[in-house]
């Protein structure tokens, strides 16, 4: 909940330094309130790349709370630590501006995103949905993020270890000492592991 929540205050953010970067005559409210109306050129390109920034930012929060995979879990982790530690400067730098408006509208802005990124940096990882080949050559169970063509199957080397998979309670194909299936499952990643928490269901 609080990612969700971040990510619709920052979507706010967004759309402020969108219409800055456009023209609109909001200076005061950004920038140390330097240039009251109409940003110089210069600051209209910065408002710009914050839009840029702050969509990474929503990439990287939704990441950490589970509601996005489209960045490495450890990047997530760390990355999310960079947003609350430039959230929590933000409420600083703000709150000491020059331009009153700056200081009682952006400091409190600042002030909540760096809470609600504290909040998803210290829960604990979500639970995701997994889909595919899980395969054990005799040294542990591990999810492959690729599948070479061979036979038995063999997993690529970024593939992480399964934690808490019994081949007894799943269908599956072996040849000699290498077992494998395709699956879907429920699990927590973290640190290269994935840690199930329901019964796998085989795909076919």
């Amino acid at each position: 909940m609080a990612a969700i929540v971040f990510v619709a205050v920052l979507s706010l953010l967004l759309l402020f330094q969108l219409a800055l970067a456009l023209g609109a005559p909001w200076g005061r409210f950004a920038w140390g309130g330097q240039h009251p109306g109409v940003l110089p050129a210069g600051y209209r390109i910065a408002s710009a790349f914050s839009i840029l920034l702050y969509g990474f930012m929503a990439l990287v929060v939704l990441n950490r709370a589970g509601f996005l995979a489209v960045l490495p879990d450890a990047f997530s982790r760390v990355g999310i630590w960079v947003v609350f530690a430039i959230f929590a400067l933000g409420v600083a730098m703000n709150a000491m501006s020059r331009s009153t408006p700056e200081r009682w509208v952006m400091a409190p802005i600042a002030l909540v995103l760096a809470v609600l990124a504290l909040v998803t940096a210290l829960s604990p990882a979500a639970e995701r949905s997994f889909s595919g080949m899980v395969l054990d050559n005799g040294n542990g169970p591990i999810f492959c993020t690729t599948v070479m063509e061979s036979y038995p199957p063999q997993c690529g080397r970024d593939s992480p270890s399964v934690r808490g998979w019994d081949w007894n309670n799943v269908a599956h194909e072996q040849s000699q000492a290498t077992r494998w299936g395709e699956y879907s499952f429920t699990g927590v990643h973290e640190d290269h592991t994935i840690i199930v928490v329901d019964a796998a269901v085989p795909l076919r």
